[in-house]
């Protein structure tokens, strides 16, 4: 299991790359925590899109920066950010001394990927014209932000097979094993053994106290 104060593992990219379900598979193999930047917003401020609708995305960002600052500090963390999280300077140095990596994927298998799950709850594709056209300008407007971090191509992979490009990549994942049964035996053997003795050793000293008397 890793060490409660291991620091953070951040996954950001853009929508559709997977950052929720590889994150969630690497909390499972760690015993990590797994925080959900966007399901955190909607369960304390309500769905997305309405937050765009009530204020635009300079409100949402403003929650969302609230958010990261709430997290950050905290160890022992797997974090699936929103697309655009890392985009803000502010939210880069609110995880500094994380483990950051970005998940990406052709925008072929975003289009595939968000259009299948629906982009009903995807303010930025909900009302566009032409979603592959959206996708490949927001795609070109963030490289920069994405590409300060190491990257992972998820394009065409398994989570479990991104979850290895990561750990390949450096990423500290390391699997929660359960107790081998004959350690545990070996282990129970030598605890009873020591108590045999323990036991032996005192009744022959009590022994000596009587034969003394």
């Amino acid at each position: 299991m890793a060490d409660p104060l291991s620091p953070n593992i951040v996954l950001t990219g853009f929508m559709g790359t997977g950052k929720s379900a590889v994150g969630r598979r690497i909390a499972e193999l760690t015993g990590r925590t797994f925080v959900d930047l966007d399901a955190e917003i909607v369960a304390q401020h309500g769905e997305i899109a309405a937050l765009f609708a009530e204020g635009g995305e300079e409100h949402f960002r403003a929650i969302e920066r609230e958010m990261v600052a709430a997290f950050a500090p905290k160890r022992n963390q797997v974090i699936a950010t929103g697309g655009g999280t890392m985009v803000d300077p502010d939210n880069v140095v609110a995880f500094l001394g994380a483990e950051v990596y970005t998940l990406t994927a052709s925008p072929e298998e975003i289009e595939r990927r968000v259009t299948s799950d629906g982009i009903a709850g995807r303010p930025l594709l909900a009302e566009a014209d032409d979603v592959p056209a959206t996708i490949a300008a927001m795609l070109a407007e963030r490289s920069e932000a994405y590409g300060k971090f190491t990257s992972i191509d998820t394009t065409g992979k398994s989570i479990d097979d991104v979850v290895d490009a990561l750990r390949a990549s450096g990423a500290d994942i390391s699997e929660v094993r359960e107790n081998d049964p004959e350690k545990s035996q070996d282990k129970a053997t030598k605890i009873l053994s020591i108590v045999a003795i323990i036991a032996f050793v005192i009744a022959l000293i009590l022994l000596i106290i009587v034969l003394s008397i």
